[in-house]
């Protein structure tokens, strides 16, 4: 940004070269020699988000833009190895870097890491040099103590030592800084975690330049995890919290200013996520990188697990700010260079490439447009090494599918995979009275990854049902009425416009009208159970997940659900299911109409 007309530049040059002395938080001084004192001073920030602690590569390939236009290739992408390599090349193009990243980086993790609590992801992590990250909704998953050990180390309370954590002897924890400027402990009114940090670069001949980085969550975060891990926490706005924290640090002479935040948006096609026009764009970060103070200079942003590169206005029109996301689970990585004037410390200018993180396995329809990398050594032993300690427990046989069951949706929210889990559910409540239900449902975010077969025969394993349903949360059975149930179909549209289509058990049917206003979508005859309709006054038993029963996803109405009876884990559910009715298949019939 410019410097105030009150401020001089000797100013501020002499404020920043008094910064090297202080003190602050996770400082990191990379000295070079630069003889032309008049000459911008490149600075490469290397920024990754929503990791989920995916160590091996995924599954899947990723679709990417081929040679003819409108034709994509599939090309396998990322794994913890392949990042690392990634990112060494970027830092060894520019000694003057920083590794970022935007939240996310463990829970909703494969079993390979979260066998053993997500410590090989931040073990992991480490390896690779990220240096701050600001924390995700993901990372209160298992609630705040947990995260706490996350940056601090130590062995899980609930886990064995040697066995399922500090496997490698005592958890370091985090050499990497989590950032939560908007996560304030009520008791004291302070940040759970450091809300800023500064990172300087030495000049040369006594002068240095400094960027200051904000870190936090989208503000939507208790809506998402167990309340219960949350409490005493308080999550703020997210554009107020930025604002006031950039006023602090332009007070401290830091003009270059760098927002990490678990928030997200995304570009139309997904096949453009290099493309600088940004087309399509939209998401919950739009409105508030409009509200932000004009001295941001780049947000790293993250949440919906698409990758984009966008500029776009900040709360003065005549300035925009550079924006970007790389996608999720390491396989992309932005790599974002600055320029930045070495007398005022501020950004000349900004761009932002997102590249694929290339693996070397097969199924690459693409090698000459993407040549893979090869993987780092280091990281590649400390992957290896979990993956053989949980490949017992991975590769154990649990049933069998007819034909692979997607997590894609269609346009009323069908999802085939998150309706097996709801029949799954009910089957799993009927083994006994206490919990036996007549509807069940499941919340579309809680499945994580699509089921295909490893076999000829159908078979799927506990590590692949794992990577569905990462959470393993309780069920819970309880009594509505008709009305509350409509009620909570309802809920399943925001004001934002934004929507979580609830996925419901065999025999369940309705339908929605998308041109109604929210609140008013459904249609009270087309609720049937059982091809009848719904009683307003008639209780129902219903089955959710713990998630949701206590009104993650914003699903309030089922907080107020009574007769409750907790037992089991979700996860069971959906293994008993795939071994008691194999080979299981997607449902062909009807359940969610859109009209």
């Amino acid at each position: 940004m410019p410097t105030p007309p009150a401020v001089s530049r000797g100013l501020i040059a002499t404020l920043l070269a008094a910064l090297l002395l202080t003190g602050g938080c996770a400082v990191r001084v990379v000295p070079t020699d630069t003889p032309d004192v008049a000459a911008p001073v490149a600075v490469r920030l290397i920024a990754i988000n929503d990791f989920h602690g995916q160590l091996l590569p995924p599954d899947s390939p990723t679709p990417l833009p081929g040679p003819v236009v409108d034709t994509p290739v599939k090309v396998p992408l990322g794994g913890a190895a392949y990042l690392a390599t990634a990112v060494a090349q970027l830092k060894a193009q520019q000694p003057r870097s920083v590794v970022v990243a935007a939240g996310d980086l463990i829970s909703a993790s494969p079993l390979e890491s979260a066998l053993f609590h997500d410590e090989p992801s931040i073990t992991v992590l480490n390896a690779i040099g990220l240096d701050i990250s600001s924390v995700g909704n993901h990372e209160f998953d298992d609630g705040r103590a947990a995260l706490l050990r996350m940056q601090r180390g130590g062995c899980a309370p609930d886990g064995e030592i040697g066995v399922d954590t500090c496997i490698g002897g005592r958890f370091p924890g985090a050499r990497f800084q989590y950032l939560a400027a908007n996560v304030v402990d009520v008791a004291s009114g302070q940040p759970l975690l450091p809300a800023t940090t500064i990172r300087r670069f030495e000049l040369g001949g006594g002068r240095a330049l400094a960027i200051g980085f904000i870190g936090l969550t989208l503000k939507g975060t208790p809506d998402m995890v167990s309340r219960a891990g949350i409490t005493g926490l308080r999550f703020d706005d997210e554009a107020e919290t930025i604002n006031r924290e950039v006023a602090q640090l332009r007070a401290q002479g830091i003009e270059a200013i760098v927002v990490l935040i678990h928030e997200g948006g995304a570009v139309e096609p997904p096949l453009a996520y290099n493309d600088p026009a940004c087309p399509g764009f939209s998401g919950d970060i739009g409105p508030i990188v409009a509200a932000l103070d004009p001295a941001v200079d780049v947000v790293v942003s993250g949440h919906t697990h698409r990758a984009y590169r966008c500029r776009i206005a900040s709360r003065d029109p005549a300035r925009t700010v550079l924006l970007t996301s790389a996608g999720n689970a390491g396989r992309f990585v932005s790599a974002i260079d600055l320029v930045l004037d070495p007398q005022t410390g501020e950004v000349l200018s900004s761009t932002a490439d997102n590249q694929p993180v290339v693996n070397d396995l097969a199924g690459n329809e693409a090698p000459q447009q993407y040549p893979p990398r090869r993987p780092a050594p280091d990281v590649a032993v400390l992957v290896d090494d979990v993956r053989q300690r949980a490949l017992p427990l991975t590769s154990r046989p649990v049933g069998r599918i007819a034909a692979p069951l997607s997590r894609s949706r269609n346009e009323a929210g069908e999802m085939p995979l998150g309706l097996v889990i709801a029949d799954a559910q009910l089957a799993y409540a009927a083994r006994s009275a206490d919990t036996r239900a007549e509807i069940a449902f499941m919340n579309p975010g809680g499945v994580r990854a699509d089921l295909k077969p490893l076999d000829g025969d159908g078979t799927v394993s506990y590590g692949q049902v794992y990577s569905v349903q990462p959470f393993g949360g309780d069920l819970v059975t309880m009594s509505l009425s008709g009305a509350q149930i409509e009620a909570l179909l309802e809920q399943q549209w925001r004001p934002r416009g934004t929507a979580m289509v609830l996925l419901p058990s065999r025999g369940f049917c309705y339908a929605w009208d998308a041109h109604r206003p929210v609140g008013d979508r459904i249609d009270p005859a087309s609720i049937t159970l059982d091809g009848i309709v719904l009683d307003p006054a008639r209780r129902y038993r219903v089955n959710v997940n713990g998630f949701l029963a206590s009104g993650g996803d914003g699903f309030s109405v089922l907080v107020s659900g009574t007769e409750r009876q907790a037992f089991g884990l979700d996860r069971e559910a959906l293994i008993d299911y795939l071994g008691s009715h194999a080979p299981v298949a997607a449902p062909a019939e009807l359940r969610i109409e859109r009209r």
